[in-house]
């Protein structure tokens, strides 16, 4: 056939590509080679079947528009025209789950309540505790300081309000400082404990130097002793 012939002719070796990192990258976009994040997910993947049949073994949907009831317009309206001829319409079937303790896994990690783990740089807690001090919850006027030399906007200023007061670790210090909270008792019985190691200390080094004083003038009448 003269079109095999011609196909053959135009062929070309390209001897400047790298056919290795093409294999490679080939490897990475099949769909029998996903890259799974999720460790329940990644514990029961198989890398023999595709993606969209591990999803559905595992029982998780992999396009939640087709599994919610909601249907578009034009969707609404083939049922509904189906229904004035009398045509059935046909149901989404739900897939059998083989795999049902991933579902299991993926309710107990989602249930778990999440830290927080976002603090404040100590130049911000400066300007915060600096604009709270003058201004109190008057975000307009935090605005306008002249010591907002980032410009931040009241929005912006009220939400890192905030979120300083709601982070214990910061609004505690700021408010114990203030007076505006008494210290609870725990605090104050450790204080205490503080101030009474504090005195024994003192008083064990004065006993000490003492102690150093009255061997200094022992030994000092020791050697008048035997010069005599």
């Amino acid at each position: 056939m003269p079109g095999l012939k011609k196909q053959k002719r135009n062929k070309v070796y390209n001897y400047g590509r790298n056919r290795s990192r093409v294999r490679k990258q080939q490897e990475r976009t099949t769909k029998f080679n996903v890259k799974v994040d999720c460790k329940a997910m990644k514990d029961n993947w198989d890398n023999r079947i595709t993606m969209k049949e591990n999803m559905a073994a595992m029982g998780v949907a992999l396009n939640a528009n087709a599994v919610l009831p909601f249907a578009g317009t034009k969707k609404s309206m083939i049922n509904s025209l189906k229904r004035q001829k009398k045509v059935p319409i046909a149901e989404l079937e739900k897939p059998e789950v083989s795999l049902p303790e991933v579902i299991s896994k993926l309710e107990s990690e989602a249930n778990v309540v999440a830290k927080q783990n976002f603090r404040f740089t100590i130049t911000q807690v400066q300007l915060i505790t600096y604009m709270m001090d003058k201004h109190g919850m008057d975000f307009s006027a935090m605005s306008r300081d002249p010591k907002n030399h980032y410009q931040e906007t009241t929005a912006k200023l009220k939400g890192m309000v905030t979120r300083f007061i709601s982070i214990p670790e910061h609004y505690a210090p700021y408010c114990k400082e203030r007076g505006l909270i008494a210290p609870s008792e725990r605090e104050e019985e450790v204080k205490e404990a503080e101030e009474e190691s504090e005195g024994e200390d003192e008083s064990e080094m004065v006993e000490d130097e003492e102690n150093i004083e009255d061997s200094d003038d022992g030994s000092g009448s020791d050697e008048e002793g035997s010069e005599s």
